[in-house]
C-alpha cells in the first residue's frame, strides 16, 4: 500500500500538518487515529510504502485499530483510496472556512464549546457516582481528554459501563478509558459493539473452561491459546468444543492439550485439502481400506472382462497364457545374466504376439485396454500416494466415498 500527498512533493524531509488538521480534526479524535494519521501522512510525505501490518508493527499497535483509523480519516475525507490501492492524503487547504463555521467559529467560541464539554462531562460523572468530584478526579478526567484526546461520548459511556459493572473507582475507570482509547473506540456505536463482542467471547471462555472441569477464571496465556484458535485459524466453536470433549478423557486435560489436538486436526485438514471445521467421520484406517476395495473390485471387474474376451476370442486365451510363459523366460534369463540381445528373440516373439492380439480386440471391436485393470486413479494406482510416498490428490474425493462405502450406502 503506496501513500500519497496531495498538492505536496514526495522528497521533502519534514513533514508539514496544516494547522487545520490540529484545531479541528485532532481534538475530535482518538489519540491512536491521530498518531496512525501523523505517521501515514509522514510515509505520504515521502512517498514510501508501508501495508497495515508494517505501520502496527512501528507504531506498536493493533493492525485492526489501525485499519479502524484509516477508515476514521477516510470517512472524514482526509484520506482517500486511490485507483490503484494508494492512500491520498488530501490536501486540507480551502478548509478553513467550513472547519470553522462547523466548529462553532472563532478560537475563542471553540474554546467555550470544550468547556462547555468538559462541564458536561463533569456533570455525568458526579450524575453517577452520586457525589462531587475531587480534584485529583477531576485532574484525571482532564488527563483522558488532553494527553489521550478521548472525546466526550466514550468518557460518558465509560462512567455508565463502570456503573453497570459496580465498580466506580477511578483508577478502574481509567482503565476501561484507557482500554477503549487502545481499541480505536469512539463512538457509543463503536463501544456497543464492542462490548458485545467481549461478552460473547467471555462466555466462550466460561464454556471451555467448564468442559474441562476448570473452576476459575481464564489466564492471559489461555486468552492469547483461545483468541488464536478463533481468529487466527478459524475455528467454530462446536469444533474447539469437540476438541475440549476430547481432552476430557485425559488424566490432566487443559487448555494447553486442547490446542495440540486443534493443531493437530488443522495440518490433517490442510495436507487434506479440506475445511478446518469439516467434521471426520472417516480415519486413515477406514480409508486405505476403502482403497483396498477399490483395488480388489477394479481386479475382479478386470477378470471378468477377460474371461468375456476368453469366451468369444479362444485364441486370445492362448496369446496370454504364450506371453505369460515367454515374460517368465526373460525374467529367469536375466536372472542368470543374459544379456538383453541373448533375450532378443523372445523379445520379438512377445512383441508379435502383442500385435496379433491388438488385431483380434480391434476386429471385434474391442479396446486395446479392454481387459486392463482400471483405477479410479491413474496417478496412485488407488492406493492413496503417489511414487514419491506423497498423499495423493485422489483422497480428497476418497474420503467423501469412504464415508458413503463404510455406512453401506456405496456398493
Amino acid at each position: 500500500m503506496k501513500f500519497l500527498k496531495g498538492g505536496a512533493e514526495y522528497s521533502l524531509l519534514t513533514t508539514a500538518v496544516e494547522n487545520i488538521f490540529i484545531s479541528k480534526y485532532m481534538p475530535e479524535a482518538s489519540g491512536d487515529y491521530v498518531k496512525v494519521y501523523l505517521y501515514g501522512l509522514s510515509l505520504a510525505s515521502a512517498g514510501l510504502e508501508r501495508d497495515e501490518a508494517g505501520m502496527a508493527a512501528d507504531l506498536g499497535l493493533e493492525e485492526a485499530a489501525v485499519r479502524k483509523a484509516l477508515a476514521y480519516w477516510e470517512e472524514k475525507s482526509l484520506i482517500e483510496t486511490g485507483h490503484d490501492g494508494s492512500l491520498v492524503f488530501a490536501s486540507l487547504l480551502g478548509r478553513q472556512t467550513d472547519a470553522e463555521d462547523n466548529a462553532g467559529g472563532s478560537p475563542e467560541e471553540q474554546a467555550v464549546s470544550g468547556e462547555d464539554s468538559f462541564k458536561r462531562i463533569l456533570e455525568h460523572a458526579e450524575s453517577v457516582l452520586g457525589r462531587a468530584l475531587n480534584v485529583k478526579e477531576m485532574q484525571e478526567i482532564v488527563g483522558w481528554i488532553e494527553d489521550i484526546g478521548v472525546g466526550e461520548e466514550l468518557i460518558m459511556k465509560a462512567f455508565d459501563y463502570c456503573q453497570d459493572m459496580e465498580k466506580t473507582g477511578i483508577s478502574y475507570i481509567s482503565k476501561v478509558v484507557l482500554g477503549w482509547a487502545k481499541e480505536g473506540l469512539v463512538t457509543g456505536e463503536d463501544i456497543d459493539r464492542y462490548l458485545e463482542q467481549r461478552s460473547e467471547r467471555q462466555g466462550i471462555y466460561r464454556r471451555i473452561l467448564n468442559s474441562l472441569g476448570l473452576k476459575r477464571n481464564i489466564t492471559e496465556a489461555e486468552r492469547t491459546l483461545v483468541d488464536g484458535w478463533l481468529d487466527t485459524y478459524g475455528f467454530s466453536v462446536e469444533k474447539i468444543m469437540a476438541a475440549c470433549e476430547k481432552a476430557g478423557f485425559t488424566q490432566s486435560p487443559g487448555i494447553r492439550y486442547v490446542n495440540k489436538v486443534l493443531e493437530n486436526w488443522k495440518k490433517e485438514a490442510e495436507e487434506m485439502g479440506r475445511d478446518i471445521n469439516s467434521k471426520i467421520t472417516v480415519n486413515q484406517g477406514t480409508l486405505n481400506k476403502y482403497y483396498d476395495y477399490l483395488r480388489e473390485k477394479s481386479e475382479k471387474e478386470a477378470d471378468a472382462r477377460r474371461e468375456e474376451i476368453y469366451e468369444k476370442l479362444p485364441e486370445i486365451r492362448d496369446i496370454d497364457i504364450n506371453l505369460q510363459s515367454l515374460s517368465s523366460k526373460i525374467s529367469r534369463g536375466l536372472l542368470r545374466g543374459a544379456s538383453l540381445e541373448e533375450t532378443g528373440e523372445i523379445r520379438k516373439e512377445i512383441s508379435d504376439l502383442e500385435k496379433k492380439r491388438a488385431i483380434l480386440l480391434t476386429e471385434s471391436n474391442y479396446p486395446l485396454d479392454y481387459t486392463d485393470i482400471r483405477h479410479l486413479c491413474d496417478k496412485c494406482s488407488d492406493t492413496g500416494y503417489d511414487e514419491n510416498g506423497r498423499r495423493c490428490s485422489c483422497q480428497k474425493v476418497r474420503m467423501g466415498e469412504a464415508e458413503l462405502w463404510q455406512n453401506g450406502k456405496l456398493q
